[in-house]
């Protein structure tokens, strides 16, 4: 083959590539070529022939286009199969086939770009916390800090298990004690929405409860399911019951509220999380009980990361003698499994 034939064939191979080049622009103006290979975990991965692939935040992703098709998964779970077009700024359109196309789409209704093709696949998440302190001397004391968390979820379903355990003592008198279980079932209905059957168990020798029973359902809605955020809110009706060691028991139906929050920040790099959950008696507008945990999490490596927590514990009708708030500040180290 002459050199004319050669150089002929090399042009016509690289505006060929040229022509079929996916595109992504950025926020700081970069426009890059290349193919899409995925976008999961808020990172875009893009195949380029002077860089290798690319991982891109999808943050700064400003415009993204294709010319080959594509599957774009939603926030919302709806999937569709087509080539990506710009919507304009911070948009994108979807062509589906010849003829059809959606209306522009927020580049942050996006939750995943050629997503793994197995929607009836269980997913199994877990994450064991552990933290304390031993002292002794002038002060003897103690803490021991036990917690864990275990999801499993698919499209239409989530069950979720976790416990926490709090031991604390000084001088040989115990200044904290206290342990909490509870299991949630959630059923997907259509889109974000789901119903819920909840359970949970709380013990505290230092408000005198023995233990606390709480049986309750009700509906939630998942807004934000993705790897780098998740946010959901619950409402619902529960039963409780409470056995204490010298005040008198109590048992009552009640309004439960809860919000969960978990984000990470800076490309994993930190995550702030917060659950809260509100249980007001029907029978007493006076009488309600408020928890949440609140910390963040720096990760250490692949699986271990460093943590700080606050429980925050309110109850607005405690035992005789008993203050309403309770509140720790915990350190810990978390392995996710």
């Amino acid at each position: 083959m002459n050199l004319q034939i050669r150089i002929l064939l090399s042009t016509i191979g690289l505006v060929s590539a040229t022509a079929t080049a996916d595109t992504v622009v950025l926020e700081n103006g970069d426009r890059l070529s290349g193919t899409i290979v995925s976008m999961e975990a808020a990172s875009l991965w893009l195949d380029t022939a002077y860089a290798g692939k690319l991982k891109l935040p999808w943050a700064q992703v400003r415009q993204i286009e294709s010319d080959h098709p594509v599957r774009v998964r939603l926030a919302d779970g709806t999937e569709l199969d087509g080539r990506l077009q710009s919507g304009g700024e911070g948009q994108l359109r979807i062509r589906i086939g010849s003829l059809a196309e959606t209306a522009p789409l927020g580049l942050d209704r996006v939750s995943a770009i050629n997503p793994p093709r197995n929607p009836d696949k269980t997913v199994v998440k877990g994450r064991v916390s552990v933290g304390g302190s031993l002292t002794s001397g002038n002060t003897d004391s103690k803490t021991l800090h036990l917690a864990g968390e275990g999801v499993a979820r698919n499209p239409g379903q989530r069950v979720t298990l976790g416990a926490e355990l709090n031991e604390a003592s000084q001088n040989g008198v115990d200044t904290a004690s206290n342990w909490r279980l509870g299991m949630k079932y959630d059923h997907f209905l259509k889109g974000k929405t789901y119903l819920y059957a909840n359970t949970r168990f709380d013990h505290d020798s230092q408000t005198d409860l023995d233990l606390r029973s709480t049986l309750g359902v009700g509906v939630g809605r998942q807004i934000v399911d993705r790897e780098d955020l998740k946010l959901s809110v619950e409402g619902g009706v529960s039963l409780v019951s409470e056995n204490y060691g010298s005040a008198p028991d109590e048992r009552f139906p009640g309004a439960r509220l809860a919000l969960n929050y978990e984000q990470a920040f800076l490309d994993g790099r930190f995550t702030l999380f917060h659950g809260s959950d509100v249980l007001m008696s029907l029978e007493s507008s006076q009488d309600y009980l408020y928890q949440s945990r609140t910390g963040i999490r720096l990760p250490m490596g692949k699986r271990l990361s460093l943590g700080t927590q606050v429980n925050f514990d309110y109850d607005a009708v405690p035992a005789a003698g008993k203050q309403t708030t309770d509140t720790a500040l915990i350190f810990k180290l978390d392995y996710a499994l």
